[in-house]
C-alpha cells in the first residue's frame, strides 16, 4: 500500500491555526498530556514537583481555558503549571502564555534570540494580539538542562524555522517503563535559502542527539505533520491491551524526521 511521505500543508492549514472553535486532548503517557486545536498542539509534562507546559497554542483566552480544562480533566492541578517552555517566537506557540503568567505566576523560558525575534517580527504585524505581550523570565540555549523533580529536559538550539528556535528531549513513562520523547520545535523550513540550509543543519544535529539519547517517542506541535488529531483520538479511546501510538522506536524516529528533511529539500528546490 502506498503511503504519503510528507504532510499536506495548504492555505487552509495555516488558517486553521487560528480557529479556536475546536480543542481536544489526551493523556498519552502517565506523565504527558497533549492539548490541540485543529492544527497546533502543546504538551503538559508532569514531574514530581510541578507541571511544565511546552508551548501555548494561539494568543486567545479560549486556548488558555482549553489547556486548563484538559489538565483538570486529567486529574492534575493547573495551579501547578509553574514553567512554560517555548520552542520559538511565533504567536501560535507563544500563544496564551500571558494568561498563565497572570493566573499562576508561571515562569517563562525561551532563547534570547527568539525573544527579540518575537518582539521585532510578529507573525501578523497588523494584529496587536500577535505582538509580544509577556516577558521571558529565563533565557535558555543549546546544551542547557532544565531539572524538575524526577525529570530532566534537554535543550537544543535548532535555528532555521526561526533564528533562535529550540527543540527538546525528555523522559516520559508508561506503566513504570521509561521512554525518551523528542519535540522538534520549528516544524517547517523558512522562506530563504540560507535559512533552509540552517534548518537542515539543525535537523541533522538534533537527530544525532536524539539517537544518542535513544529517543523512541516522536512528538509534534503541528497536527498536519504526524496525523496528530487521529493520534489523539486513538489515544483517547485506546484500550489497555493496545500499543501506545507515540512509541515508534529509534528507527521510527529517524524515519519521522525524514518528513522535515523532505520539506527542507523541497523548499530549496523552490527558492
Amino acid at each position: 500500500m502506498n503511503r504519503a511521505n510528507k504532510p499536506v500543508i495548504t492555505r487552509e492549514t495555516i488558517t486553521a491555526m487560528e480557529d479556536m472553535s475546536f480543542f481536544t486532548y489526551a493523556v498519552i503517557f502517565d506523565d504527558l498530556l497533549i492539548v490541540s486545536q485543529k492544527e497546533t498542539s502543546c504538551f503538559v509534562l508532569k514531574t514530581t514537583e510541578e507541571l511544565i507546559l511546552i508551548d501555548a497554542i494561539w494568543p486567545d483566552q479560549r486556548a488558555f481555558d482549553a489547556i486548563v480544562r484538559a489538565v483538570t480533566d486529567a486529574g492534575w492541578n493547573p495551579a501547578k503549571i509553574r514553567k512554560l517552555l517555548l520552542t520559538h517566537g511565533h504567536a501560535d506557540h507563544t500563544g496564551c502564555g500571558k494568561w498563565f503568567v497572570k493566573q499562576y505566576h508561571t515562569m517563562t523560558y525561551l532563547s534570547r534570540t527568539d525573544d527579540i525575534f518575537w518582539k521585532e517580527h510578529p507573525i501578523k504585524p497588523d494584529r496587536p494580539e500577535t505582538w509580544k505581550d509577556y516577558k521571558i523570565d529565563v533565557y535558555i540555549h543549546d546544551g542547557d538542562r532544565i531539572i524538575s523533580g524526577d525529570k530532566i529536559i534537554y535543550v537544543y538550539g535548532t535555528p532555521g524555522h526561526t533564528p533562535g528556535g529550540l527543540s527538546y528531549i525528555f523522559p516520559v513513562s508508561e506503566g513504570g517503563e521509561i521512554h525518551m520523547a523528542a519535540l522538534w520545535g520549528g516544524t517547517t523550513p523558512p522562506w530563504s535559502k540560507e535559512g533552509v540550509k540552517q534548518y537542515l543543519k539543525s535537523l541533522d544535529y538534533f537527530v544525532t542527539e536524539a539517537m544518542n539519547k535513544k529517543v523512541d517517542v516522536a512528538l509534534s506541535n503541528h497536527t498536519a505533520v504526524d496525523n496528530g488529531l487521529e493520534r489523539i483520538e486513538y489515544s483517547r479511546k485506546r484500550m489497555s491491551y493496545m500499543p501506545n501510538i507515540y512509541i515508534i522506536g529509534q528507527d521510527g524516529f529517524q524515519k519521522f524526521c525524514q518528513v522535515f528533511r523532505r520539506l527542507g529539500y523541497e523548499m530549496l528546490d523552490q527558492l
